[in-house]
């Protein structure tokens, strides 16, 4: 295998799913990639086998090996310390509390490792290469089986004095509403009311109550899973149903982002996740229709762009990427 110059870092995005490991160049080119499922049911030993496992599938569609490596950056879903390199608590991965994950990477490469929470990755990403590129005060909503998000003020991503800020998924837009079956969601939260799950949730309730709906044939097709493409379907045949659960999730995005405008006034609002690639024309109108009736200074909220994520599945490993690139450059 060839050996290039060692100028190269390893993006991460672990996933609920899915892993998706990156090689990456200075200029935020994918040299190579590799993707491998989390099974994170089966414990932090076994999820961080998979993550070197796509790590070495992306070396080897580069063209390299670990010696190019500089350096990783890895986003992960849950609360992580970069810092102390260890992730507090991740959703989605059994047992994943308090693991040394960033000395369990060095075992396997020992170079700097940057740990960061996936959103805030994908935030990173799309700041340094994506939608908000150029812009200083900027706000980043991905909804997909969850919501997560991330904010930039003055150029700088928000991480708060325990490296928990920025949870705008767990924001409360209707007090005493729904849960969900995820431990970590907090009841009434934006991510109880319009994350897939929550969408999937209140389809299935209605269905129940003999409401009729195309989704049910068409998650038959899908192996049974009302997945973010067949809800896409399922609007493009105009069914009543789902364009009436997608509605109220959007309008609840809405007034979820009119209190992201009221508090942090910002330049531009993007949205990404596997819903908003799969639904977003639909979606971001309503989404922005309805900040805009929700906002204070009306005048100042019509500046604010809402726009849809540039990266798509990218935006975590590009984040994760550049955090990696920073790490080496404060330990040189």
């Amino acid at each position: 295998m060839a050996v290039k110059s060692a100028a190269y870092v390893l993006g991460i995005d672990l996933g609920g799913t899915k892993i998706l490991a990156t090689v990456i160049d200075r200029k935020g080119k994918i040299i190579g990639e590799g993707k491998r499922t989390t099974q994170g049911d089966r414990g932090p030993d076994h999820v961080i086998g998979r993550i070197v496992k796509a790590s070495e599938d992306a070396l080897e569609a580069a063209g390299l090996d670990k010696t190019a490596i500089i350096g990783i950056g890895l986003g992960a879903p849950g609360i992580v310390d970069d810092q102390s390199g260890i992730a507090l608590t991740l959703t989605n991965v059994k047992g994943f509390d308090n693991i040394a994950l960033g000395k369990k990477m060095r075992a396997w490469l020992d170079v700097p490792v940057a740990l960061l929470n996936d959103v805030k990755a994908a935030t990173r990403g799309e700041m340094a290469l994506g939608a908000g590129a150029g812009l200083q005060d900027v706000i980043v909503v991905f909804v997909g089986t969850g919501i997560g998000g991330g904010v930039v003020m003055g150029g700088q991503l928000l991480l708060g004095a325990h490296a928990a800020g920025g949870e705008l998924g767990h924001m409360i837009v209707l007090p005493d509403g729904p849960y969900t079956a995820a431990p970590q969601a907090v009841r009434g939260s934006i991510e109880t009311l319009a994350s897939r799950s929550a969408i999937v949730r209140d389809l299935r309730v209605a269905i129940a109550n003999e409401r009729e709906s195309i989704v049910t044939v068409l998650a038959e097709e899908n192996g049974g899973d009302i997945s973010s493409s067949v809800l896409a379907e399922a609007i493009r045949r105009k069914d009543s149903l789902v364009l009436e659960v997608v509605t109220k999730a959007a309008r609840y995005l809405g007034i979820h982002a009119a209190s992201l405008v009221n508090a942090l006034d910002p330049e531009m609002v993007i949205y990404g996740g596997g819903v908003i690639e799969a639904l977003g024309d639909f979606m971001l109108p309503i989404i922005h229709h309805e900040a805009m009736i929700y906002s204070v200074y009306r005048a100042g909220a019509q500046k604010i762009k809402f726009v849809r994520s540039k990266l798509g599945d990218h935006a975590g490993a590009l984040g994760a990427a550049m955090a990696a690139f920073d790490k080496v450059g404060a330990a040189s």
